[in-house]
């Protein structure tokens, strides 16, 4: 079984060979580098590469635990398993040392070979390590990281439907490595979510929520049919069987991943893009583009001429113009996705237009409902400021726009999560939505648990209670209210709710 990178990455295949319980030896080629695994059901247990600076002679020089001259003793061939069981025997080295080594050695292979999205791969199921070896490597966690370091361009090409559902695996437990993001989203993801909902809660930038996403799937904590298998006709025993994957295909396409669009077209894109002086001419954008409308273009256009897709075409020069044209609209789409660097952007071209007397394009003035939405586009903003997003996301709650609200209040939250109003109101805009009202209950109840003797808190979560017909658990938190503040108006105004809904008035 063999394939190219671009359409199956390193931390995809170690997921699949896990998933599918298979051994053998997985061979990687990039450019001149070189890389080996050895997998033996689920586990992988060693790595080698041809790389110089991840051989053992290296490691053993670098932290000055073996001299040169003893080095060259031990001759210049041999494994670097060879090398470490001789320098054990002969009391060199500590059997702990050298296994540590052998770990660090291999989770170092790992790293480097989980970014290359170029090359090729082949998976022997006969070939195995003829080595006896047993290494403590956290592989979930090395490919998790990966998906942090990936081109964002390549993981957004890793989603294809944003209506695709997503939950967490049944096994899942609290784990000490989730990055504070990971274990955020995680806690968004308390029962099956789309895509897009995921995206709308998680607080993070978009493309920064979907490296997670990305990097949470490899590492088989989110479920989802994202990429399509590499080892459809493997053989398997009788025990490890379990239902065929799905596989995701676009309209009229047959075989996803390797979408090959014709050439006429794609030369269009490539001359259009070459020739184009701004942002917007990249992606054939007028200057009033909305926010929707940048990120629908940005994905069209990565659907269909992500040079990941054009794989068959790697030993010629259009896939290099092609890499050169991509990188272009991934530039394009980071500027005018954020609103602060589109902006600035949009200012620059301003001052450029006046110094050579060139007049302005026309900017027609964009709609009340495009304001309306920008927010639910999820720009990938960059604010470092959390009081800053949560008076933005109040601004749009108070005009009762709730999903635009929700990715500012989401990011206040997750960035400070000891702030009781970031948690309140970030469950208020939750509690907007029949798709997230499930998670406002968390979130209100965690600005109660962080400030107790908040009236009004207790009365937004006796609110949702209402809301969601729970009569007994809404009255309970009613009653805490008042007693906190017997002439709070909200309270007030839903106890006298309540009392016309239990009579058949109202």
């Amino acid at each position: 079984m063999k394939g190219q990178l671009a359409d199956h990455p390193l931390a995809e295949l170690i997921r699949e060979i896990s998933t599918k319980r298979l051994s053998g030896t997985l061979r990687l080629e990039n450019a001149q580098a070189r890389a080996v695994i050895y997998f033996e059901r689920t586990t992988v247990v060693f790595a080698a590469s041809n790389i110089r600076n991840l051989r053992l002679r290296e490691y053993l020089s670098k932290n000055n635990l073996i001299s040169k001259k003893e080095l060259t003793s031990m001759g210049a061939n041999g494994s670097d398993i060879a090398l470490a069981k001789a320098l054990s025997a002969k009391g060199a080295l500590t059997q702990t040392q050298a296994e540590g080594l052998l770990a660090n050695l291999v989770a170092d292979v790992l790293r480097v070979a989980l970014l290359w999205t170029e090359g090729n791969w082949e998976f022997d199921q006969r070939a195995h390590l003829g080595e006896e070896v047993r290494l403590n490597i956290d592989v979930r966690k090395l490919v998790r990281e990966a998906a942090h370091r990936l081109p964002v361009s390549f993981v957004g090409t890793r989603f294809k439907n944003p209506g695709e559902t997503l939950s967490r695996s049944p096994q899942t437990v609290d784990d000490q490595t989730f990055l504070p993001a990971e274990s955020f989203l995680l806690s968004r993801l308390d029962a099956p979510t789309s895509l897009e909902q995921l995206l709308a809660v998680s607080g993070l930038p978009e493309l920064d929520a979907l490296r997670t996403i990305y990097g949470l799937a490899l590492g088989d904590v989110i479920k989802g049919h994202f990429w399509q298998p590499a080892f459809r006709d493997v053989a398997r025993g009788a025990e490890d069987a379990e239902p065929p994957v799905p596989v995701i295909q676009e309209q009229g396409t047959s075989a996803p991943w390797t979408i090959e669009k014709d050439d006429h077209h794609l030369r269009q894109f490539l001359e259009r893009v070459e020739s184009a002086e701004e942002h917007y001419d990249v992606l054939d954008l007028t200057p009033n583009a909305g926010a929707e409308q940048i990120k629908e273009v940005y994905y069209s256009l990565a659907r269909s001429y992500h040079p990941d897709r054009f794989h068959l075409k790697s030993a010629t020069s259009l896939q290099a113009r092609l890499s050169a044209a991509f990188a272009r609209v991934t530039q394009a789409y980071e500027t005018l996705s954020d609103p602060t660097t589109r902006s600035t952007y949009d200012a620059s071209l301003e001052r450029k237009r006046q110094f050579s007397g060139v007049p302005s394009k026309p900017k027609l003035p964009i709609a009340e409902e495009d304001y309306s939405n920008a927010g639910d586009a999820l720009p990938d903003r960059q604010s470092t400021d959390p009081e800053r997003e949560f008076h933005e996301g109040m601004g749009a709650l108070q005009q009762g726009r709730f999903k635009a609200a929700l990715p500012h209040l989401a990011t206040a939250a997750r960035m400070d999560p000891a702030d009781a109003r970031y948690r309140a109101y970030y469950g208020r805009a939750l509690a907007g939505s029949d798709a997230t009202r499930r998670l406002a209950e968390t979130e209100i109840s965690a600005a109660v648990k962080l400030d107790p003797s908040n009236a009004l808190y207790r009365t937004m979560l006796a609110e949702l209670y209402f809301e969601l017909k729970f009569f007994k658990r809404a009255q309970a938190e009613l009653d805490r209210a008042l007693q906190l503040d017997p002439n709070a108006a909200r309270a007030n105004q839903l106890r006298r709710k309540m009392a016309r809904t239990r009579y058949g008035d109202g």
